[in-house]
């Protein structure tokens, strides 16, 4: 039994030795602020969604950066809302379709500097439009406030997919739409094609004594420069009616950019209407 005791006291030393002068390293690159910036890259073409239109390849500068399918609307990969390094200058993006990750869905050239920007595929024969994302948000009082900041971003095509919609107002919608309970609209941003807001704020409706400091279950419209409500077809069968965003959750203190993306439609299996969020922080 000594002898035993022994043994294992000395494979414990010398483990307990071999964790202390063992050191574990993983692989890292630096990164340097003054040549690099970080791209976020959105695919908003004007189409109707199908899984074969699936960004199944990504490469910047030639180089693979992702494999992830991600579908039209959703940020890559995958709409995981995370930036990829890149040399400052001009960039050049290639994105692929189908499961051999060969054919080629998109490629073109955009410019960047220093700092965090968001690019967005909006049409598969022009260069991504992009938006240099804010170095610092908006200051807000964690007591006191009841804000979110939104970015409005208007990406919309006509029926065609090609020609621009034209200016856009993003507005708030409050109330039930009663009698009792009429619809009101508060005014957040206002863009005309391939523009970008500055962040604006918009305050949140608290709801009971004890808040989690998130507005759910809200509603957002869009009017065109004539200041008529945007329309679309809710169904296959449904009359054209107003087009209303619904069901976002909006926390305080936290910055948002909104892109109005896709198209509208002569009928409901031809339009693509997204209203599609990133959320900043």
């Amino acid at each position: 039994m000594k002898t035993i005791f022994a043994l294992i006291s000395v494979l414990i030393v010398f483990l307990l030795a071999s964790c202390e002068t063992n050191e574990i390293t993983f692989g890292t690159t630096v990164i340097d602020p003054a040549k690099s910036a970080e791209v976020r890259l959105v695919y908003d073409i004007p189409v109707v969604p199908s899984t074969t239109l699936n960004i199944t390849r990504l490469k910047y500068n030639d180089l693979l950066v992702s494999e992830v399918s991600t579908a039209i609307g959703g940020i890559f990969p995958n709409s995981v809302a995370k930036y990829h390094v890149v040399p400052q200058g001009t960039v050049k993006v290639d994105a692929y379709t189908g499961t051999t990750k060969d054919v080629v869905q998109y490629s073109n050239t955009f410019t960047v500097g220093s700092g965090k920007y968001t690019a967005f595929i909006h049409s598969l024969t022009e260069a991504p439009f992009v938006v240099k994302d804010a170095d610092v948000f908006p200051a807000t009082d964690a007591w006191a406030d009841t804000v979110a900041h939104v970015q409005f971003v208007n990406l919309l095509y006509k029926a065609d997919g090609v020609t621009p919609y034209g200016t856009l107002f993003l507005k708030g919608r409050r109330g039930a739409g009663t009698t009792a309970s009429p619809y009101k609209y508060i005014d957040i941003a206002s863009c005309g094609f391939k523009e970008a807001s500055k962040l604006i704020p918009y305050k949140l409706v608290k709801s009971g004594t004890v808040w989690s400091g998130t507005e759910t279950g809200m509603v957002f419209v869009v009017f065109d420069a004539a200041g008529v409500l945007l329309k679309h077809y809710p169904s296959s069968s449904g009359a054209l009616t107003n087009y209303a965003a619904t069901g976002f959750s909006l926390g305080k203190g936290r910055n948002y950019i909104f892109h109005m993306n896709g198209k509208i439609g002569d009928k409901y299996a031809d339009q693509a209407i997204r209203m599609s969020t990133i959320t900043l922080n």
